[in-house]
């Protein structure tokens, strides 16, 4: 989200339209649901620490990775009690094995090539704590030829539209279930928003 992260103060609201609105309703149910008061969270791709905010106030506490310096600068202002690192996706092995309660993704994971993917999701599996979850949500291709008719006709403006700011695309997490489950997570919970083309998905480490 190349242009969005040079002005962070217009990143989340540029994340609403490319999610009509559905992004907003995803963070207060990742919130709500799967975050708990004394967990140790670590997100991936923070942003503006918007997310992180609201789970610094039900009680957890917050480490938040970003590879864009400015994004982390409201980050640090937005959440102040939270701990912020410079650092891409790929260098969180860097935080310590069995560490974290809960890995938090939103809106990242898709911007990572599939090797990336692959290595940041068997490398969260070593960050959890036994019972942790991992916590995505994320662009997934619909599944059905008419989920999939209906996603064009809503996602490709969108699409188009996100190009145009960003300069960049990003990749729907293709085949997401069969890599988390071979790093060794059963998957918990799935929920699909906008005909199937985004998704919140749970992990478990088991």
């Amino acid at each position: 989200m190349r242009i969005l992260e040079q002005t962070p103060a217009k990143y989340d609201h540029g994340m609403r339209i490319l999610t009509l609105g559905r992004i907003d309703r995803v963070k207060r149910e990742i919130v709500s649901a799967w975050v708990e008061s004394g967990h140790d969270v670590l997100e991936v791709g923070c942003g503006t620490g918007s997310l992180a905010a609201m789970m610094i106030r039900c009680g957890a506490h917050v480490t938040g990775i970003d590879i864009s310096a400015k994004m982390l600068a409201t980050a640090r202002k937005n959440a102040p009690e939270a701990e912020f690192i410079h650092m891409t996706a790929t260098e969180i092995g860097k935080l310590g094995a069995d560490r974290f309660d809960r890995i938090v993704a939103t809106l990242s994971l898709s911007e990572l090539s599939e090797d990336e993917l692959d290595f940041v999701i068997r490398i969260s599996f070593v960050l959890l704590k036994a019972g942790g979850k991992l916590v995505v949500a994320d662009e997934v291709p619909p599944s059905g030829w008419w989920k999939r008719f209906l996603a064009c006709l809503i996602r490709w403006p969108l699409a188009a539209l996100a190009f145009l700011l960003t300069q960049s695309t990003t990749h729907a997490l293709k085949m997401f279930d069969g890599l988390v489950e071979h790093a060794g997570f059963r998957i918990v919970y799935r929920r699909v928003y906008l005909f199937g083309t985004l998704a919140l998905i749970v992990a478990e480490k088991a």
